[in-house]
């Protein structure tokens, strides 16, 4: 785990290290969560849409399984 100096400007601006920010992909425009715990401050980057599809799928769902939960919609939904 690696531990970084961040200093705060004078209007609550967060300056972070350019190695940091290399080290977990943040780039301008980038959002990230900040999770308070007593004195500790977390932050999380906070994942894009590009990041997700990038990553594994943790399911795969088949053709005719989309289909069937489709067909199963449409019919709830005319029941309304």
């Amino acid at each position: 785990m690696a531990e970084y100096i961040v200093k705060v400007g004078k209007r609550g601006e967060l300056y972070t290290p350019k190695k940091m920010r290399l080290q977990i992909g943040l780039h301008p425009g980038n959002e990230f969560i900040a999770v308070v715990k007593g004195e500790k401050v977390i932050l999380k980057k906070r994942k894009t849409i590009i990041d997700l599809l990038e990553e594994d799928a943790i399911a795969t769902v088949s053709e005719k399984e989309i289909k069937k939960e489709r067909e199963m919609l449409e019919k709830e939904l005319l029941e309304r």
